[in-house]
């Protein structure tokens, strides 16, 4: 069996070309593992490539993996805290990815916020929804004067459509800075 030659954290910092305390916090962060308060630089220095942002191959990992298993005496690799680690990475970075495609769509103009949506709809149907309703008030009189009923229901026809046409042409007014239809 070959003998194990352990660091002191300053020692392992110094091994690394790095500060001391960048290895004390992978320490506390459980990304290098300590026997006896002391560094085995090998292990370490697998734990710190896998546990650190430089991503490690596929094909690197499972030499890494019998490295170790081969130095702690041949003992099966326990499931370490490496690929929760990776795996928050990458979700950190697909969410990452898909704001920007966000952004860039709504940029592009082919992405709309709802909040925008709803506030235009909602000052659309409230300005048909009074036209709507000021049609009695400002038919009654034409339409007191009109003997022929063909007339009165083209009179209220005419209006109505009107007053709905607002409706027909919402989409084009979706997405524009001024909602207010006209």
């Amino acid at each position: 069996m070959a003998k194990v030659n352990l660091m002191t954290q300053a020692e392992y910092a110094r091994h690394r070309k790095c500060s001391r305390v960048a290895v004390g916090k992978a320490v506390k962060a459980g990304r290098i593992s300590l026997v006896n308060e002391l560094i085995d630089p090998v292990v370490a220095d697998l734990q710190w490539a896998a546990n650190s942002r430089a991503r490690v191959s596929a094909a690197a990992e499972p030499a890494q993996e019998s490295l170790l298993s081969t130095r702690l005496n041949n003992a099966p690799p326990e499931p370490a805290p490496l690929d929760g680690y990776t795996a928050s990475r990458n979700r950190r970075e697909a969410a990452d990815a898909e704001l920007a495609e966000l952004r860039l769509a709504e940029e592009k103009g082919d992405l709309i916020r709802i909040d925008a949506v709803k506030g235009a709809l909602g000052v659309l149907f409230a300005s048909t929804r009074d036209a709507l309703l000021q049609i009695p008030a400002r038919m009654a009189p034409l339409l007191a004067a009109e003997l022929v009923p063909a007339a009165v229901q083209s009179l209220l026809h005419a209006e109505i459509h009107q007053a709905l046409q607002q409706l027909a042409t919402a989409t084009e007014r979706i997405g524009q800075t001024e909602a207010v239809p006209e």
